[in-house]
């Protein structure tokens, strides 16, 4: 039986839980974690989306993303590639860093981020690594904590909490404080009930693919994908780009944009298309 497809929506929030493979130790040092940290500080700005959390483990880490510019897929899996380049380089190993698929719980309603902020935030708490949250320094409490404007969006939680940015803080801090009895992880959605589906007006169907999914989708591997991206011209790599190239136009990305994607000219693009005759 097949697996069900994601569901995306534009401007969605999505609570994503990745684990290693075979749930094994994947951070095992300090370093370990603080690269993930500095990949999701650039790829947030590469690629457009925005991170209102993260906590990071030994074996796992949690995330708090809103997808804009690409897709949850494009951004998961430039994300994991990245990791499991470094993982597998600095420990000499081969092979799969992470489970197959990641796991993501769309955030219905906007009213429930905080609590699942809490909820990642004391991960490390409920696993008796430390007693406070501010203790453990791989996650994104401390943006929030120190009022800090980096990578980690904290803007939409703290202004649920107050207008005013010092009662926010203290706000925070106390909310940090209690414990978090839901169980973000076990759901299928955050926030509206399975009976009653609705989704919110923020999060709007119909989110198109992002490039580097359309390059993806074209059945490139993971050397020919960071190739093209580079802007190779071999000539096995050709065909994958041509694939790329009529899908993003079809869905109305402009000739700059395919081109900018793969590091060649929006004239290269249109040559290429013209050889094959799907422009004139």
């Amino acid at each position: 039986m097949g697996r069900k497809m994601r569901v995306e929506y534009k401007n969605g929030i999505f609570h994503v839980i990745q684990r290693g493979n075979n749930r094994e130790l994947i951070f095992g040092e300090d370093v370990d974690k603080n690269f993930l940290i500095g990949q999701l500080n650039i790829l947030s700005r590469d690629m457009g989306y925005g991170l209102y959390g993260y906590v990071i483990m030994g074996n796992h880490y949690h995330l708090i993303v809103q997808i804009r510019a690409e897709t949850l897929k494009s951004v998961m899996h430039r994300i994991n590639l990245r990791y499991s380049k470094y993982f597998n380089h600095k420990y000499e190993r081969t092979g799969h860093v992470f489970e197959g698929r990641y796991k993501a719980i769309p955030v219905m309603e906007e009213k429930y981020i905080l609590s699942l902020l809490r909820y990642i935030h004391q991960n490390p708490v409920k696993a008796g690594i430390c007693k406070r949250v501010e203790e453990y320094c791989w996650s994104s409490e401390r943006f929030y904590r120190k009022n800090i404007q980096d990578c980690v969006e904290i803007d939409l939680i703290l202004d649920m909490l107050s207008g005013n940015r010092k009662a926010a803080l203290e706000e925070y801090k106390e909310f940090m404080s209690r414990e978090e009895a839901e169980d973000f992880e076990n759901i299928r959605t955050i926030g509206k009930s399975e009976d009653n589906p609705e989704i919110n007006t923020s999060y709007q169907k119909g989110v198109r693919k992002g490039l580097d999914e359309i390059l993806l989708s074209t059945g490139v591997n993971e050397k020919e994908f960071e190739l093209i991206k580079k802007g190779s011209r071999k000539r096995n790599l050709t065909g994958y780009k041509f694939a790329y190239a009529k899908e993003a136009l079809e869905v109305n990305y402009t000739f700059k944009e395919i081109g900018n994607n793969i590091k060649i000219s929006d004239v290269a693009i249109v040559d290429m298309l013209k050889r094959y005759n799907l422009i004139t």
